[in-house]
């Protein structure tokens, strides 16, 4: 079994088990010696002996948890919030994967590893993944947003526009929660959401970078004409321009270690990745463009990237 597509047909469920010869003691054996991890009460999971370390796995591995807890339910749930967000694989910053979000129109309490919010929902806001009902991809992102930080709410709403959630789904979803808990950290991440942050860490970068006043906004997804064997457009992650318009600073992130599958390179070795990334980044020097890259250790440490981005911009003239 792949950790990357675990899915509903790889669960074992405790009736089933029992009806083709096994036992609750062989079940219980079988965990103890790491074959099966229980994901939920009654239902089981068979293991492929290592442990699921990078984020992709254990979100993939959370999902089959979302997927054996809607079916246990039964009829009327709902998987929502961040469980209904891992459905979608709907990128999140720093999600809670220790509990189950599910909602329903009729009861609303607290499980030893979830929640049922209560909430009534349209036939629209309700979407079948896996064999589950899972709320909407609008519904979803704007009920992660209201229930986080505002950052998580804002990064949550770039995945879901970079997705393809309309303004008008956003609006919609907005006044349809206008009287929920959360609704005005949802209203304030609207406002500062864009779809061309193209990750979570350019997402919380550009938070990051917005919350010094000394940092002009910086233009998203800039293209720049370079010569790589021949004239071609590459994109910047950042890019900052002085005052004649000719772009001076490409902000780069670099977050190929972090949220992403576990071998980040696909099927290309990682010293080819480096290698052309270095003749890439010369190419885009050689326009007369500084670059200046960070990490997400960077991004997380306000006053490191601050530093890195005003050094740039003041090296090439855009600050004094």
């Amino acid at each position: 079994m792949d950790d990357q597509t675990i899915g509903s047909d790889d669960l074992v469920y405790r009736a089933q088990a029992i009806a083709a010869g096994l036992t609750d003691t062989g079940l219980r054996s079988d965990v103890r010696k790491g074959v099966t991890e229980r994901v939920w009460r009654g239902v089981y999971l068979p293991t492929t002996g290592e442990s699921a370390k990078s984020h992709t796995a254990k979100l993939e591995r959370y999902r089959t948890t979302v997927i054996a807890a809607t079916h246990y339910g039964g009829p009327g749930r709902t998987a929502s919030h961040e469980s209904g967000a891992a459905m979608h694989r709907i990128p999140m910053l720093e999600p809670d994967l220790t509990k189950v979000h599910l909602t329903s129109s009729s009861t609303g309490k607290t499980l030893t590893r979830g929640l049922i919010h209560q909430a009534a929902l349209r036939p629209s806001d309700i979407v079948e993944i896996d064999g589950i009902p899972v709320t909407s991809l609008a519904r979803t992102v704007c009920d992660v947003a209201r229930t986080g930080s505002l950052r998580q709410a804002v990064c949550v709403l770039d995945s879901g526009l970079r997705l393809g959630i309309t303004e008008d789904e956003l609006d919609d979803q907005i006044a349809r929660l206008r009287r929920h808990h959360g609704i005005a950290i949802l209203r304030s991440a609207a406002s500062l959401a864009n779809g061309l942050s193209e990750s979570i860490g350019e997402s919380l970068s550009r938070l990051v970078m917005a919350d010094n006043p000394a940092i002009p906004p910086p233009e998203l997804q800039v293209s720049i004409l370079v010569n790589l064997n021949g004239e071609k457009h590459v994109r910047g992650d950042f890019g900052w321009r002085d005052a004649g318009g000719a772009l001076r600073v490409v902000g780069e992130f670099d977050g190929r270690f972090k949220y992403h599958r576990s071998n980040p390179f696909g099927d290309r070795l990682p010293e080819d990745v480096i290698y052309d990334e270095k003749l890439r980044e010369d190419a885009i020097r050689a326009t007369g463009s500084r670059v200046v890259r960070w990490t997400w250790a960077d991004a997380l440490r306000p006053k490191v990237l601050h530093a890195k981005v005003i050094a740039a911009l003041t090296s090439a003239g855009i600050l004094a």
